[in-house]
């Protein structure tokens, strides 16, 4: 299952852990760790952001340095969500479980929640989008730790977001969704789908057959032999993001 484009929330969520999580911004901020989960909601034309982010002990002395750093986390957000979403009311929170008065605060060792018995098997949170989306169509595939190779719920989830990103994209505006489902059965060749299900939403006064051409040659060209090994390649070398 894929989709294109992202929704604004789902834009700012990943934008706002790979900016958090950037060693531009680690520099910056120090005490912040690798761990950071984001969260976002909207209501109307309010987005509301929540961060939960593991600080590393060894940097912080205080509970006053805690919350500048925390801080600065939260700042960084809302100034990325003013160029990413600038038309929102966005708000900001970061370690809501915090009561700095009796001195609970998200404090680790090593940046991550591992250490109390956190340990993230594969299967559970992130899709292969980098997002977890309940409000979407959304495959429960596990794709990382699967083989690039002939594992059609890594390779199918991962073409079909690119499918779709490319459908909109040659759409020109003339698309503004599109949705792709790929269904395997054990037996037929990866490049021939037991099902091939791509549904658009396009803008007013559009031709339909027109989108829909696009759709079909989009298709037709990811699912030839040739672009599966490309993907392959791609997968293999770490330059497709799978989590």
């Amino acid at each position: 299952m894929g989709y294109a484009p992202y929704s604004d929330v789902e834009k700012i969520a990943l934008e706002a852990e790979r900016l958090i999580n950037s060693d531009k911004f680690k520099d910056k901020c120090k005490a912040s760790g690798e761990d950071i989960k984001v969260m976002v909601e909207r209501m109307g034309n309010e987005v509301g952001i929540t961060v939960a982010a593991a600080m590393i002990s060894k940097y912080i002395n205080d509970a006053s340095e805690y919350v500048s750093y925390t801080n600065q986390i939260k700042e960084a957000v809302l100034d990325l969500a003013s160029d990413v979403i600038p038309e929102r009311d966005v708000t900001c929170q970061v370690n809501v479980a915090d009561n700095i008065e009796k001195g609970i605060m998200y404090l680790t060792i090593t940046g991550t929640s591992a250490e109390a018995g956190d340990d993230g098997e594969v299967g559970r949170g992130n899709r292969s989008n980098g997002l977890i989306t309940p409000c979407r169509t959304m495959s429960l595939e596990a794709v990382c730790g699967k083989n690039p190779i002939n594992h059609v719920g890594k390779l199918y989830n991962v073409l079909s977001t690119e499918m779709a990103r490319e459908i909109i994209k040659r759409g020109q505006g003339d698309i503004i969704e599109a949705h792709v489902r790929l269904l395997s059965q054990i037996g037929r060749p990866i490049t021939d789908p037991w099902v091939n299900s791509i549904e658009l939403i396009p803008a007013e006064n559009v031709n339909f057959d027109s989108v829909k051409k696009i759709a079909e040659e989009v298709s037709s060209e990811k699912l030839n032999k040739e672009n599966f090994i490309d993907l392959r390649k791609r997968l293999i070398a770490g330059k497709v993001q799978v989590f």
